[in-house]
């Protein structure tokens, strides 16, 4: 009679096997989310700089001065993408298909004689996806 060979593994073994990987998984799952997360919120403030930088060419191209108290509003897609082009098209991070939206808001909060864009308040809201946005104000508070 031929003996059989006991070299497989045990059902234990493998189920601790299965559940070492299922947590490692998960572990690594929660990673990349939050990490994804993370890049979005960054790719929402670059987009709001870049705003903010357009909208300062956009003024100084256009000779734009504001009286003390006066504001004006750019709209991020309509002025700086589409009609100015001082602005890369900007790409919605949580639904690439789409493209964000906003406004530049630019007050002159200065009561001086002198103007210059040190003297302007930029407010740059821009929003996404459903109620994805962000608000930066230039220069920081």
């Amino acid at each position: 009679m031929k003996k059989l060979s006991n070299r497989g593994f045990t059902l234990v073994e493998l189920l601790a096997v299965i559940a070492i990987l299922g947590i490692l998984m998960t572990v690594g799952t929660a990673a990349v989310t939050v990490y994804i997360g993370k890049s979005r919120e960054q790719a929402m403030d670059t987009i709001a700089s870049t705003s903010y930088d357009g909208a300062v060419n956009y003024m100084m191209e256009n000779n734009i001065v504001l009286n003390q108290g006066e504001s004006v509003e750019i709209e991020i897609l309509d002025t700086l993408y589409e009609a100015e082009g001082l602005i890369d098209r900007p790409t919605d991070p949580y639904d690439n298909s789409k493209t964000c939206d906003g406004t530049v808001k630019v007050t002159n909060k200065t009561n001086s004689s002198t103007i210059g864009l040190d003297d302007y308040q930029f407010e740059v809201t821009v929003t996404c996806s459903g109620a994805k946005g962000v608000t930066h104000k230039y220069p920081e508070d």
